[in-house]
C-alpha cells in the first residue's frame, strides 16, 4: 500500500515532492501543516534538506517525521539533533500513520488560531 493512500484523506491536502531540492521550492510557496521526509532521496537527502527546513525562520516549527529503513542510532540521533517529531519505519504499518498525520494537523490549526 502506497504511503499516499494511508495518509489521504478529505480534510487534509497532501504535497508530493520527489527531492530535497522540490521540497524546499514548495516551503517558498507555502506553509504545511507537517512535512514527511524520506531520509534517503536524491540530490540531498532528508537530513540535509530538514536542516535548511530549519535554517528558515518561516518553517522553524513545522514538525518534521523522517521515513527509513534503517534502525539504527546514528539516524535517530541525527534526525531528532534536527528537530524530527517523530520516525516512521519502512515498511510503512498503515494503522500508525493515520493518527499520528491527524495529531499533527490538528496541532497546526491550534497554532494558526
Amino acid at each position: 500500500m502506497a504511503l499516499e493512500a494511508v495518509l489521504e484523506s478529505p480534510d487534509q491536502q497532501l504535497v508530493k515532492a520527489s527531492s530535497g531540492l522540490e521540497a524546499l521550492r514548495y516551503l517558498l510557496e507555502d506553509d504545511f501543516a507537517a512535512i514527511l521526509l524520506d531520509v534517503k532521496m536524491p540530490e540531498m537527502d532528508g537530513f540535509e534538506t530538514a536542516s535548511l527546513i530549519r535554517a528558515r525562520k518561516r518553517s522553524q516549527h513545522t514538525p518534521i517525521l523522517f521515513l527509513t529503513a534503517f534502525k539504527n542510532e546514528e539516524h535517530l540521533f541525527r534526525g531528532y539533533d534536527l528537530g524530527a517529531v517523530d520516525f516512521l519505519f519502512k515498511p510503512i504499518v498503515p494503522r500508525f500513520c493515520s493518527p499520528r498525520s491527524r495529531s499533527l494537523s490538528s496541532s497546526h490549526e491550534t497554532r494558526n488560531c
